[in-house]
């Protein structure tokens, strides 16, 4: 099956869960998998806005190769700044020119103290 070399649009939403200490100042990446492929790893940042709080909904826009169907997202974190263990609720991943949503639940922490000490995951679809 060929490629299509147009860039897509991909929204990505990230929901941090309504626990304690849940939010993040650290760097957060994620890297998209799909049939054709991987985004590389890519930050996700915006000027000005306090991101990954506490029961907040983060959106962030992101310009690639059509990835076709979503496989599995990697998303972590730097273990920068005071705090930087993180519970992250969910991500939800859409291709604006097809519509299709994946959703891609967590539930876990992201933090070097507690749990598995680990400070990425990999999520896979539920559809």
């Amino acid at each position: 099956k060929s490629r299509n070399l147009v860039p897509v649009k991909y929204e990505v939403i990230v929901v941090t869960g309504d626990e304690k200490g849940a939010g993040t100042d650290a760097n957060v990446f994620i890297t998209i998998y799909g049939s054709n492929g991987d985004s590389g790893k890519r930050a996700l940042k915006q000027k000005f806005r306090n991101l990954f709080e506490r029961g907040q909904t983060d959106r962030f826009m992101l310009e690639m190769l059509d990835l076709g169907e979503l496989q599995k997202v990697k998303i972590e974190h730097d273990n920068s700044s005071l705090s930087p263990g993180w519970f992250l609720e969910r991500v939800e991943v859409t291709n604006t020119a097809t519509g299709v949503t994946g959703v891609f639940p967590c539930g876990k922490w992201l933090d070097r103290k507690r749990a598995d000490g680990e400070t990425w995951r990999e999520l896979y679809p539920k559809f």
